[in-house]
């Protein structure tokens, strides 16, 4: 009898506990501790601090911080060291010519902005809008890690330089066509004319300042490697108060700087004498020359591309790499999309005259001056008939 009890109530129990889960629950959380108020306060900030970081990934994410001034103009720098790249990349060649015209321009109005020490804030920040959406119309992409790392190869100039008709010894590199000297050479160079510029270096910045006298280092004017590798660099560099626009190699921990671009920024002349290999400075110029109006600098343009079917018959043509070839139809391209755009600047204009000199230059070409004297005077004398006529016409 009591075995039969035992059982039943056994029974009981696990019926109880399976129709039952309640219960059992009930009893399980019955079990489980409650936090300390220690292991509480530690929990609370945990999720403080994971919600907390990701906010701030949110933040990061929805809002770019606004940049600074400076930090805008060297955006603008940035964009403006790739144009070489971008040019020529096959995005670039193969773009419509208004689509060209439109990065052209934008890198003019860039470089015009750097100089103007009254542009403001949101000036700088439309213009590097504008610079990566003519970049993104082109449809170029920079290879990021190949712009961070590239290297040219470059070699020492052979050319001889002469200074207002004298010989002078400076060191450098030619790089695509184009002397490169560092800062201090040159001043060392000039230091005896009235180009001569002073060279100081302060808080990472270099400062040039015309007509101030320079002393010469014992690290200036060493010899360079015959070879070597260099990278474009954009290291500030101020002529006064306003930032130098020059290309710049960074060989062998030294910067290197397109002579011409120091010559323009410098207020020095620079030409070179193809027959004799000869690289030609003058410290004075000739001739104070008036800056011309926008309908000569239009004419000068135009007298450019006249002459675009002479440049490709010319054998300095021909024998020209087709980089440089490319160079020169790109300037003729941009000149003539340039006369079409009735928006264009008087600064537009003069830049793109530069830049159909500097390409027709490269290739080596001159020009017939016999034959451009002849033109011209067959063009005056006919001109003189005309004048001859008219009043002829008016005396009758």
């Amino acid at each position: 009898m009591n075995k039969k009890i035992i059982s039943l109530s056994l029974a009981g129990v696990v019926l109880l506990s399976t129709a039952s889960p309640v219960f059992a629950t009930t009893e399980a959380k019955a079990e489980v501790k409650e936090p300390t108020k220690v292991e509480k306060i530690v929990k609370d900030a945990k999720e403080a601090m994971t919600e907390t970081k990701d906010n701030a990934k949110e933040k990061v994410k929805e809002e770019k911080v606004a940049l600074t001034l400076e930090e805008t103009k060297e955006a603008i720098k940035k964009e403006i060291a790739q144009e070489k790249a971008v040019r020529e990349s096959e995005a670039y060649k193969k773009s419509d010519l208004k689509v060209q015209s439109n990065y052209e321009n934008a890198i003019a109005a860039g470089k015009s902005l750097l100089d103007d020490d009254k542009a403001t804030q949101e000036q700088f920040e439309n213009e590097l809008f504008n610079l990566k959406d003519a970049v993104k119309q082109l449809g170029f992409k920079a290879d990021k890690k190949v712009e961070e790392t590239k290297t040219v190869d470059v070699k020492a100039t052979t050319q001889k330089v002469k200074l207002d008709g004298k010989d002078v010894v400076i060191y450098g590199y030619n790089i695509d066509g184009f002397n490169y000297f560092k800062l201090r050479d040159l001043a060392s160079v000039l230091k005896d004319t009235k180009a001569k510029f002073g060279v100081t270096y302060k808080d990472g910045v270099v400062t040039l300042t015309k007509g101030s006298d320079y002393k010469v280092a014992e690290s200036d004017q060493k010899e360079v490697k015959s070879e070597s590798k260099g990278m474009l660099t954009n290291d500030k560099v101020l002529v006064g108060d306003k930032a130098l626009t020059a290309t710049a190699y960074k060989i062998d921990d030294n910067n290197y700087y397109k002579l011409r671009d120091l010559g323009e920024a410098l207020g020095f002349a620079v030409d070179f004498d193809k027959t004799n290999n000869t690289v030609l400075l003058a410290s004075e110029t000739k001739e104070e020359k008036a800056t011309p109006t926008l309908e000569e600098t239009k004419e000068a343009i135009k007298k450019e591309i006249a002459q675009e079917k002479t440049v490709r018959e010319s054998e300095e043509y021909k024998k020209s790499d087709l980089k440089v070839q490319s160079n020169y139809e790109n300037a003729i391209a941009a000149g003539k999309s340039l006369l079409d755009d009735d928006k264009a600047t008087q600064e537009q204009f003069e830049n793109e005259l530069f830049n159909l000199k500097e390409a027709k230059e490269k290739l080596g070409f001159k020009s017939d001056k016999k034959v451009e004297e002849t033109k011209a005077a067959k063009e005056d004398t006919k001109a003189n008939k005309e004048e001859t006529k008219t009043a002829k016409e008016e005396t009758k």
